[in-house]
């Protein structure tokens, strides 16, 4: 209930700030780049080149290999722990939190608004627009493949028992692919601060660590999750349109325009 409200507070937003600019336009094609985002990744393998391909058999490989070792890796991070890291992966796991996450990116469309930074509010909606396809992606594979988590004790088989069970979510992990949903947008949004980009990616990668830390997830879920998240980000940035607010003498105000 609080996430729908959280949500639903967001959406209200997003939706007072595009209109309060009585820029229409704008709106609908923002919504409308959902869909067509969506559409631009079913068929991006039709136009792939053997580099892509490379880089797609790489990943399945990667992910393929964690597999065969995650019962040694979560072994290995269990019999290491300490207060330290525990402190640590405490404090990064909050990052991958939508609870947390979701009032942060509504807060930073209507800040953007507030102070009049179209980056602000750019960086704002391509977030939630990376955050909600990511998401979408690894909701569904969580609840069709089945995977206990490794706390369960019941092994890392996928398809695990008899129907549907909410509680055999492990693969992906959500937190890994919250987090890595928002790090290359805030690395491309802020790149000229040297610091962001390291940090955003610094940060998401402590925050999938976390999640093998604390028995969560296995190191195969983490890694698929940080994959979709990145992948996510990226389209968003390559198939969204901008909303950029610039002086226009001709209307002696303000002006919109819209850049992909």
């Amino acid at each position: 209930m609080k996430m729908r409200l959280f949500f639903l507070l967001i959406v209200m937003t997003i939706a007072s700030v595009l209109c309060a600019e009585q820029q229409q336009s704008y709106t609908l094609r923002y919504l409308e780049s959902y869909p067509e985002s969506v559409g631009k990744a079913l068929v991006a393998p039709l136009n792939w080149n053997s580099g892509h391909w490379f880089r797609t058999g790489a990943l399945v490989f990667s992910t393929g290999a964690l597999y065969l070792a995650d019962e040694d890796i979560r072994d290995f991070f269990q019999r290491n722990h300490s207060e330290f890291s525990d402190a640590l992966m405490t404090s990064a796991k909050q990052f991958g939190e939508s609870k947390y996450v979701l009032p942060v990116l509504g807060a930073t469309v209507l800040g953007g608004y507030i102070l009049d930074s179209d980056k602000t509010m750019d960086t704002g909606l391509l977030s939630l627009k990376s955050f909600i396809l990511a998401n979408s992606v690894t909701i569904t594979l969580k609840t069709l493949l089945q995977r206990p988590r490794p706390s369960a004790d019941k092994g890392k088989e996928f398809f695990s028992g008899k129907g549907f069970d909410r509680k055999r979510d492990s693969f992906p992990s959500g937190h890994s692919t919250i987090v890595w949903s928002l790090a290359p947008i805030l690395a491309d949004q802020y790149q000229k601060n040297k610091w962001v980009p390291p940090a955003a990616y610094g940060i998401a990668a402590l925050t999938s660590i976390s999640r093998v830390h604390d028995n969560n997830h296995w190191a195969s879920d983490v890694f698929a999750g940080a994959v979709i998240g990145y992948v996510s980000a990226k389209l968003t940035l390559d198939s969204t349109p901008r909303l950029q607010v610039l002086p226009n003498p001709d209307l002696a105000g303000i002006s919109l325009y819209f850049q992909y």
